[in-house]
């Protein structure tokens, strides 16, 4: 087997008997054992290079079985190709790209340690969506985790893809393992909306009997995050949510994180106030006005991501802002006031997000080298 190429083979380090058990392989010499597959077909062998090469065999051989001085062993559950491979692993070390699952089957149960772990390799390697939750759960069932974990990823990946088949799969799964993919922040969905049509796909799936369960779902969709004019149309008027108090609930947090009035600081970790890397959102540090090297002033407006560690440009203003500004954050917009315009007391309010600038009218006086705050949500001037 090879995880990079199906028609090179994979060998793990030759065991140092190697050379001289092959050619008495070949030769058929001093074979001191018969396997006997589970269709009754029969394979010569040594029990040394047995019992070095599996740890079913070297309990079988040296403890105090009966089969331990049998010279005819039957291998029930083992079909002959398989147990050919196997033992042809055994002496050389080596695969060939064939019969994935039911050899790692069967290195599972006479425990070839290094040949389900390459079974496991080459399967991982050539994973497809459709075909990712049945080997999900056969490298669960066979304890084969580096399978298991590369089927789980590729569900993450491909979960949100109306289209593929791998969609349709999901409908069937249960509550529990649904929960588990729209929990992860590695869920791979362009927008959140995309998370919340997953979860209401299932519920519609069967409506009769899934329609009670739609909260244990929502509460796993990041709806903060959703676009507030689908949180609105989409969620909101989704009718399932609608006659749902526990739903309501949700969006109603939602409408408050979005209006500033909910900070996750302040709350115990929550997923649900944390957005999900494949959107694209993140909480930035945003840097404005101030001078260059040569003491111009700048217009630009600045990002930084500490997630990733990157900055990036997001605005600019037309003009130069001046002296005397103050700058506050509210929710995703951030204000600007008292910057040196016509008229002097102007209010302007930059949505980084949306990298537009738009004025919002005059505050109430003119205020010099003034500063301000966001306190509950709402806008506090301090003097």
């Amino acid at each position: 087997f090879s995880s990079s190429s199906s028609s090179s083979s994979s060998s793990s380090p030759p065991p140092p008997y190697s050379l001289f058990f092959i050619v008495l392989s070949q030769k058929r010499a001093l074979l001191d054992v018969t396997l006997l597959a589970g269709t009754g077909e029969e394979f010569g062998a040594h029990r040394a290079v047995l019992a070095a090469a599996s740890g079913y065999f070297r309990a079988m051989f040296a403890g105090g079985l009966r089969e331990a001085r049998a010279s005819r062993v039957r291998l029930h559950g083992v079909e002959p190709d398989c147990l050919a491979l196997l033992l042809d692993f055994a002496y050389t070390g080596q695969l060939g790209p064939q019969l994935a699952e039911r050899l790692l089957r069967a290195a599972d149960l006479l425990q070839f340690p290094a040949v389900k772990a390459a079974c496991g390799a080459w399967l991982a390697a050539r994973l497809e969506p459709a075909a990712a939750l049945d080997l999900q759960d056969f490298g669960e069932t066979f304890a084969c985790a580096p399978l298991a974990e590369a089927a789980r990823r590729c569900v993450l990946r491909h979960a949100a893809d109306p289209e593929g088949e791998l969609g349709a799969q999901l409908e069937r799964v249960p509550l529990a393992r649904l929960v588990s993919y729209l929990r992860e922040d590695a869920l791979r969905v362009p927008k959140e909306e995309a998370a919340f049509a997953l979860a209401l796909r299932w519920v519609r799936a069967e409506p009769g009997s899934r329609a009670g369960l739609l909260p244990q779902l929502l509460a796993h969709v990041r709806l903060p995050f959703v676009r507030r004019f689908a949180l609105l149309a989409q969620v909101e008027g989704e009718p399932l949510v609608a006659r749902s108090p526990a739903c309501l609930r949700l969006v109603a947090e939602a409408r408050l994180f979005q209006a500033g009035r909910l900070d996750r600081h302040e709350r115990s970790p929550c997923a649900r106030l944390r957005p999900r890397p494949s959107t694209g959102l993140a909480e930035l540090l945003v840097v404005l006005g101030g001078c260059d090297r040569d003491c111009d002033e700048l217009v630009t407006v600045d990002g930084f991501n500490p997630r990733t560690g990157h900055w990036r440009y997001l605005a600019e203003f037309p003009d130069h802002l001046g002296g005397g500004y103050s700058a506050v954050a509210l929710g995703n917009d951030v204000y600007v006031t008292g910057e040196e315009a016509d008229p002097p007391t102007s209010c302007t309010r930059d949505p980084w997000a949306g990298r537009q600038r738009v004025r919002i009218g005059p505050v109430l006086g003119r205020r010099l080298e003034g500063g301000s705050d966001a306190l509950l949500g709402f806008g506090k001037w301090e003097f």
